[in-house]
């Protein structure tokens, strides 16, 4: 292209980019500048950046026209007032709380009014003259025009999202053999799983996952905006949850290699727990003012339902909650009318209510409830404690038992397993939940005096974590099939070990311990 048809081309360019600015700007103080609220910049502040842009970029394109002696003055002028507007629309983007989510409105704005004065830095380059009259000249235009586009849409991603967000995804998976001394030290305040050969932990800032084999991180995804919540792993994916001003954000990760696969916000109470039923990952809070249970598709992060715990025209508190792949089964404490201790069966992809089950007990205990095998079992009572089996899909009420130990853990073979303390005979039981009947019972010799903590099952082992009076812990392994011993371990706890948690897959365990309210927990891998 020769001189004589540059800066034809050049020009055109720049109008185009005014154009394209100004839309830009108009349209940004059109949209919401917050997601909490769709706030927007008050009126006297939108009535001068429209001046500093549209307005005065219309006016001096006007002048132009009939002055062109003054183009240069006139497009320098332009310039001026639409970087005045674009200072403006930064000052004022900057002070969006990013709590509150970034809105689309003040990065379009600021996109729209540097676009402006770029335009018109353009036209005073050109100077004046005729746009270009053939087609090819044109071709340069828009070419140039679309990679404007493109670059402000990544930057108004960037201004949205990505300057808050620190992500990486995992790499090779360390070599074999590389065995670590644990326990070790890591940001984080929850276990949310363990994924193959990934121990994934919850941090105020977001999660991180830890290979088992090296204790390295291999993945991350952590937000500079907003705390955490709570996690949960839902299959392949850690459903992550941070709070936001007028609800939470979810984001969900590959739990193998930390690819985001989606991020969403939604208008809910604080969250404190996430389950998985199926490919819907349950969100529920706990206690009084639980607020809302969600339904979250992880396949896109789509809401797909919303449920109330609430019963005789009053709010119910969440005392527990459970999932089989088609049944959400929450535990409740409802009081508008006297205390009811109540089970409800939610369908897990519509969140419709299938059946409820009232409680009959005089204890102040509360309402527990497990998923196990096809059905749930609710547990009543303090001294005895009641165990109910019922139906997943009708909430069909079947065998009653009376629990054989202070904590339960279900497995997925229709058994409920009960660790009892004792300082005689410490033991552990295997009962059948469709029939009542006991199908094995087994000491644990030397744990008089230790105390059961928590518990979990995987690949037809279960796990028990004990503490001693002397703060020690012991993690007790069994078979599920008949309670046959497959370790016991001693897990080395560097502070007091007042927080617990515990999860396992077929080929290891991982304990994590920490102090109350602490930020940092250690991990421990079997």
């Amino acid at each position: 292209m020769n001189r004589s048809a540059t800066w034809p081309a050049v020009r055109g360019t720049g109008l185009t980019a005014v154009a394209l600015g100004t839309a830009a700007v108009v349209a940004g103080l059109a949209l919401p500048w917050t997601l909490a609220g769709s706030r927007h910049p008050d009126g006297v502040t939108i009535a001068g950046i429209v001046f500093l842009g549209p307005l005065i970029s219309g006016l001096c394109v006007a002048y132009a026209r009939t002055e062109p002696r003054r183009h240069r003055l006139t497009a320098a002028v332009a310039a001026v007032a639409g970087l005045a507007a674009t200072l403006v629309a930064v000052g004022l983007a900057r002070l969006v709380e990013p709590s509150a989510g970034v809105g689309l409105g003040g990065p379009v704005t600021v996109a729209g009014a540097a676009a402006v004065t770029l335009g018109w830095l353009l036209v005073l380059a050109g100077g004046p003259g005729a746009l270009p009259g053939s087609a090819r000249p044109w071709l340069a235009v828009a070419a140039t025009a679309v990679v404007l586009v493109v670059v402000a849409g990544f930057a108004v991603d960037y201004a949205r999202e990505g300057r808050f967000v620190d992500a990486t995804t995992a790499g090779d998976p360390p070599a074999a053999g590389g065995d670590q001394t644990w326990p070790l030290p890591y940001v984080g305040v929850q276990l949310v799983g363990v994924h193959d050969q990934l121990a994934i932990v919850r941090a105020e800032d977001g999660v991180r996952a830890v290979w088992l084999a090296s204790g390295a991180i291999a993945w991350r995804y952590l937000r500079s905006d907003l705390p955490t919540q709570t996690a949960g792993l839902v299959g392949e994916t850690v459903v992550v949850v941070f709070g936001t001003d007028d609800g939470v954000l979810v984001a969900g990760l590959d739990a193998g290699t930390g690819q985001i696969r989606f991020t969403g916000r939604h208008t809910a109470g604080k969250m404190a727990s996430v389950h998985g039923a199926g490919r819907t990952a349950v969100l529920a809070g706990s206690g009084i003012g639980a607020g809302d249970v969600l339904g979250i598709d992880t396949t896109n992060g789509g809401l797909l339902w919303r449920w109330t715990p609430a019963r005789n025209g009053g709010p119910c508190d969440i005392t527990d909650l459970a999932t089989t792949s088609e049944t959400v089964t929450v535990a409740l404490r409802c009081r508008a009318q006297g205390v009811d201790d109540v089970a409800v069966g939610l369908t897990a992809t519509t969140g419709a209510e299938r059946w409820s089950w009232h409680a009959i007990q005089r204890s102040p205990t509360e309402l527990r409830v497990y998923a196990t095998g096809s059905g749930f079992v609710t547990v009543t009572g303090a001294s005895p404690r009641r165990a109910v089996y019922m139906d997943a899909e009708t909430g069909t009420v079947g065998t009653r038992h009376d629990a054989a130990g202070t904590l339960a853990v279900p497995t997925g073979e229709g058994l409920l397993l009960y660790a009892e303390p004792s300082a005689e005979r410490a033991h552990l039981t295997a009962v059948d939940v469709r029939t009542g009947a006991v199908k094995w019972d087994v000491g644990l010799p030397g744990l008089g005096g230790y105390q059961p903590l928590t518990a979990t099952t995987a690949a037809g082992k279960a796990y028990v974590l004990w503490r001693g009076s002397d703060g020690r812990l012991r993690l007790i392994g069994a078979r599920t099939t008949d309670g046959g011993s497959t370790e016991d371990r001693t897990i080395t706890c560097p502070t007091r070990c007042q927080e617990v948690a515990l999860a396992a897959t077929s080929a290891h365990a991982v304990v994590t311990t920490r102090e109350e309210k602490a930020t940092e927990l250690y991990l421990s891998v079997t």
